[in-house]
């Protein structure tokens, strides 16, 4: 099997189980929004939110860092494995002990409180499931990493339907996600511990400060991403509130999958891109070069497309969520900017640039603040939306900067001229169909896309064609 078709196989696993928690996530929110309402279903929201935020944080970038270091010395897998489980564990203990602290020094009402409590057993957990991540990428386990992940979400989403549905408090549903994430870590640790390796703690002091030296822009880098995409849900739970938040995060649930793509990418091309780096970097700026086009092609008609449905789609949720229509409009014009940003991100991590890619996500974070609580205080939900797409743009910019400077050398710019042309195209044609049929026009514009790149030759199959054997 060629490397290409390995990483296709690869990809559909992350992408088929992510496809299908979003399915089962779709159903499970909306269902949640009806009964709870915006306010409660942005309580759940926050919770959620929180500890996706300290678990990110407390990974400290120890999963990239890992993965990387993993393909490079396979040969000393279960001393790495150990190095990274125990860092993994101790900054987990050190997050969760932390937003306790926290918690119970604010003292927020019920349900809040209860669920919070929860939310910092998960984020202990959540050593578990990066360290075992971590291993999951460098080995190509991605049927194991997308499996677990898929169960544990499918447990969450069972006892949260039956809690919901049986009145049960929205503390139990939150419960219901804690073990979910139990049963995700149990099943992730046991494959590891019996197909792939064992943990090694043999290591010495040294070793570990040498550790914690080379992972600091990785962990500036995790922290600035998380914080980028997800600072606007704190801001706005703080400036307007549970309800706020409960509206953002519809939007945010149908925009989130639209991510997954570069990150998915992201995971499974990263090991055999730095395993072709290493040998013949001429060959991995032509990689650089295609993927940039190729993700240029693919996020513009999917901004267009989204935005068009935008409307249909959430005029089916219930009242009470109306905002969340310009919201997600304005959340998916970031899209193409989040694909390209993927392949910059990448190329900086594969050509050891970590601290250049580090720079650009701190910048971009902190744009994401900044303007978070200008924007939300003028404009509420769309604000935060607002406030994303800026540093989605400022992101993306940087990044630009940054892989011409240290490595591409070529204006990559002009790659997205022809993909712009063809999606002014798809969009006037979709507004000459929309009075006829709404969810028609959407489909009728891809079509001319598609037709107008052949055109105007914005895609050239040779490249693809290289890319697919290089591989």
């Amino acid at each position: 099997m060629t490397r290409f078709k390995t990483i296709v196989r690869y990809s559909s696993y992350l992408l088929g189980s992510r496809l299908l928690s979003r399915v089962l996530f779709t159903v499970f929110f909306i269902y949640a929004a009806s009964l709870l309402g915006p306010e409660l279903f942005g309580a759940l929201s926050f919770t959620l939110v929180t500890v996706e935020l300290l678990s990110s944080i407390g990974d400290l970038g120890i999963t990239r860092y890992a993965a990387r270091e993993l393909v490079r010395h396979w040969d000393d897998k279960e001393l790495l494995a150990g190095e990274v489980l125990f860092l993994q564990g101790l900054t987990s203990i050190i997050i969760s002990l932390g937003g306790l602290v926290v918690i119970l020094a604010y003292q927020p009402q019920y349900p809040k409180l209860q669920m919070l409590l929860l939310a910092m057993a998960a984020v202990l957990l959540s050593a578990v499931v990066n360290t075992t991540e971590a291993i999951f990428v460098a080995t190509h386990s991605f049927f194991y990493s997308a499996l677990f992940t898929f169960i544990g979400r499918l447990v969450y989403v069972s006892i949260g339907l039956i809690a919901l549905y049986q009145g049960a408090s929205v503390v139990v549903v939150m419960l219901g996600f804690l073990i979910g994430v139990v049963v995700e870590a149990t099943l992730r640790l046991t494959v590891v511990l019996r197909r792939v390796t064992t943990f090694s703690f043999g290591f010495s002091r040294a070793q570990m400060v040498g550790i914690l030296k080379a992972i600091k822009p990785f962990a500036l880098t995790a922290a600035a991403n998380i914080i980028f995409l997800r600072a606007n849900v704190v801001i706005l739970e703080m400036l307007s509130g549970d309800a706020a938040v409960g509206i953002y995060n519809i939007a945010f649930t149908l925009f989130v999958p639209f991510v997954w793509l570069p990150m998915i990418l992201q995971r499974t091309v990263f090991p055999g891109l730095t395993r072709i780096y290493a040998t013949d970097p001429g060959k991995a700026r032509i990689h650089t070069w295609q993927w940039y086009r190729l993700m240029a092609l693919v996020g513009i008609p999917i901004a267009i497309g989204v935005s068009l449905l935008a409307g249909p789609v959430l005029s089916l949720f219930p009242a009470g969520y109306e905002e969340s229509i310009p919201t997600l409009m304005v959340l998916m014009a970031s899209i193409p900017l989040m694909l390209i940003a993927s392949v910059g991100f990448n190329t900086l991590q594969v050509i050891d640039r970590e601290s250049s890619a580090a720079f650009a996500s701190t910048v971009a974070a902190v744009a994401c603040v900044v303007s978070g609580f200008i924007l939300i205080a003028l404009f509420n939900v769309i604000g935060a939306a607002l406030a994303f797409l800026m540093a989605s743009t400022v992101l993306t910019g940087l990044l630009f900067h940054l892989v011409y400077k240290h490595f591409l050398k070529k204006n990559a710019l002009q790659l997205f001229i022809k993909p712009l042309i063809a999606g002014a195209a798809m969009l006037a044609v979709a507004l000459l169909i929309w009075n006829l049929n709404t969810w028609l026009a959407p489909i009728a514009g891809i079509v001319v896309y598609v037709v107008v790149i052949f055109v105007i030759r914005a895609v050239r199959l040779t490249e693809i064609k290289t890319l697919i054997q290089d591989q």
